[in-house]
């Protein structure tokens, strides 16, 4: 397919920030604002989902929807863009319908060495992350919303299921199932349902606790899950409407909000906000080098870089 040129249009603001004289901070620290506040973004994005940073290749994937999250019809798209937000391709890096590619609505995506893994309504697709030659495919029989996945400390992933539909008229339904994935190889399992319906959305691994964090975006719980227990703890409340999810270098959980456009930081069971004003807030992805958050608008069509404020 042909993707029309305003969807490959990024737009870049950079906001210079003054911190403190360098000669009294460490150099890391003095680059770092004190608060948290918008450094960039990238526009001209088609229903952005997901951003995830490849470190190796010091650079940010984003996945785009491109249409309806449930529909099947092929046009979906990932692009690259600098550590600094800047488009690197005149066409989508990977992109269905070309090259062999199969991709309708991508999601949550994790790297696990040079594979990206994308979820895509009811399946999970894996890419080489230097070429974006496709390198399989996994159908998740019985899956409605396949949503954000995490590489766990095992080189399996993990990706939430939703348990929503979206129509062709964008209208939502809850069929279920709300549960975790674990997808092995070629081999799937479903590892741990979740009661209620709270609609499992963002994961990340958290490995002082040697746990998987998850929020939820028809509940204001987040849960705590590791392999093998049967069911999913609840650990506190979150603002509710939950999607990305990430673990911080400093140990912080930090995750997006659509009930209150924000961007919040979970501790000891409740949560506290560091960015308002951030309308539908997708999942999020963590630049480890330059302490930044990519946090994809879903409705506004762009991607905003969040320069983490120093935690001292």
């Amino acid at each position: 397919m042909t993707t029309p040129s305003r969807y490959l249009a990024i737009a870049i603001a950079v906001v210079a920030v003054a911190c403190g004289k360098p000669e009294q901070q460490p150099a890391d620290e003095a680059a770092a604002p004190a608060e948290p506040q918008q450094v960039g973004e990238a526009s001209g994005l088609k229903t952005p989902e997901s951003a995830r940073y490849d470190a190796a290749q010091d650079l940010w994937f984003v996945s785009n929807i491109n249409g309806n999250p449930s529909q099947k019809d092929g046009n979906g798209f990932i692009v690259r863009l600098t550590a600094e937000g800047a488009a690197m391709d005149s066409t989508p890096f990977i992109e269905g319908g070309r090259n062999a590619v199969t991709l309708n609505a991508p999601k949550g995506m994790a790297l696990v060495g040079d594979t990206l893994w994308v979820a895509d309504i009811d399946a999970v697709r894996a890419f080489n992350a230097r070429t974006g030659a496709p390198i399989a495919s996994l159908e998740i029989k019985g899956s409605a919303f396949l949503n954000d996945v995490v590489a766990g400390p095992d080189g399996s992933v993990y990706i939430t299921d939703t348990g929503v539909r979206f129509d062709d008229k964008g209208q939502m339904t809850h069929p279920g199932p709300d549960c975790i994935v674990q997808v092995i190889g070629r081999q799937y399992k479903r590892v741990v349902t979740f009661a209620g319906q709270p609609g499992p959305n963002g994961i990340a691994y958290d490995a002082s606790g040697q746990r998987f964090l998850v929020n939820a975006f028809a509940s204001t719980n987040v849960f705590a899950w590791k392999p093998g227990m049967a069911t999913a703890d609840s650990i506190g409340v979150g603002a509710g409407g939950g999607d990305g999810f990430e673990i911080l270098a400093d140990g912080r959980a930090v995750y997006t909000s659509w009930a209150d456009s924000s961007l919040s930081v979970f501790a000891n069971g409740t949560s506290s906000t560091l960015v308002k004003g951030l309308p539908s807030p997708a999942d999020i992805g963590y630049d480890t080098k330059r302490q930044r958050l990519a946090v994809p608008l879903f409705n506004d069509g762009k991607v905003v870089f969040i320069a983490l404020g120093r935690t001292k």
